[in-house]
């Protein structure tokens, strides 16, 4: 097999710094100014780049917010990641809560909660969006079942929690500056007595 030609691959890592250089622009416009005003203009001018540079990697608006959402899960929310930093639910819910009151996942809100009210832009998303649904759902993520067990009881909890630190997340979202809520840390603290409580096997 051939080795691919040096200017090959030089076109192709500056066409990966590109995608990263507008996906990270994407999802800093999200974070700073929400759904409604991430546009592919703002987006260009947060990456220094034309609007023919975006269209070159991305069809439109809905196609670049797929692909970032995309991205953001498998930078963040991996469901094997997950598993393997946890041995328990309580084990699990620092491991999550660590990821979810990350900045960025008040860009993944924003897109989520566009896709319920846009049919259209929901099309290009839900991949995308099924994707994150099966980190909180045990029968769908076998890597942390095969952990923490599945249980009736171990399922509601891990539910419970999971939408509870959503929740959570919503709320900063809504937070002038996106700063942490006064409550969370009673919150996750008290997530984790309960989980020692729960059945997993």
């Amino acid at each position: 097999m051939s080795e691919m030609s040096p200017d090959i691959s030089k076109q192709a890592a500056k066409s990966a710094a590109m995608r990263r250089k507008l996906l990270d622009a994407t999802i800093s416009s999200l974070v700073d100014q929400g759904y409604a005003r991430t546009t592919t203009v703002e987006i260009c001018r947060r990456a220094g780049v034309t609007r023919g540079a975006l269209l070159h990697h991305f069809r439109n608006l809905s196609d670049i917010l797929a692909a970032a959402m995309s991205d953001a899960y498998d930078r963040f929310f991996l469901p094997d990641e997950d598993a393997a930093m946890s041995d328990n639910l309580a084990g699990w819910i620092d491991a999550a809560w660590e990821k979810i009151s990350r900045p960025e996942f008040k860009a993944v809100i924003e897109v989520w909660l566009a896709a319920r009210n846009d049919p259209k832009l929901g099309d290009g998303l839900w991949p995308a969006i099924a994707a994150y649904k099966k980190v909180f759902t045990i029968s769908e993520n076998s890597a942390l079942r095969d952990r923490i067990g599945s249980s009736a009881e171990a399922e509601a909890f891990y539910r419970m929690a999971g939408e509870t630190m959503i929740g959570m997340a919503l709320g900063r979202a809504t937070t002038p500056g996106g700063k942490a809520l006064d409550h969370e840390d009673m919150v996750i603290d008290q997530l984790r007595k309960l989980a020692d409580e729960v059945p997993v096997a």
